[in-house]
């Protein structure tokens, strides 16, 4: 432990600083699409409110629940647009996929900008 409350550990001779990214280790697991999207349009466009979340160790705690709730709201939002906009009744699969893609990238669009450009 140092001076100032850093604890080191020795690889190959060379004393290398304990840290984490976050107050949580549970939060260093990489990010998803829609979290590094938001973290990105933080760090653009509200700096400062960037480097106050980074500082205080709630910046990946913060955009893991932006991940989570964006892929929760995309998948409630695509099984509403079903229930108006049902899968057509064809054997094409490709017609079928494209009606999913078209519904899943409507969705997308309305979480992006109710959730991802959004200054936390």
């Amino acid at each position: 432990m140092s001076k100032i409350g850093v604890s080191y550990t020795e690889i190959d001779g060379v004393n290398i600083p304990n840290i984490q990214i976050s107050n949580n280790s549970e939060d260093d697991r990489p990010l998803g699409k829609y979290g590094r999207m938001a973290m990105e349009y933080l760090k653009e466009q509200n700096p400062q409110r960037y480097m106050i979340l980074k500082m205080d160790g709630t910046l990946m705690a913060t955009m893991h629940r932006v991940q989570e709730e964006a892929v929760e709201k995309i998948e409630y939002i695509t099984q509403q647009m079903l229930k108006s906009d049902p899968m057509p009744n064809t054997e094409d699969i490709m017609e079928k996929t494209r009606h999913m893609y078209s519904l899943r990238s409507a969705a997308e669009e309305i979480v992006l900008n109710e959730l991802i450009y959004k200054v936390r």
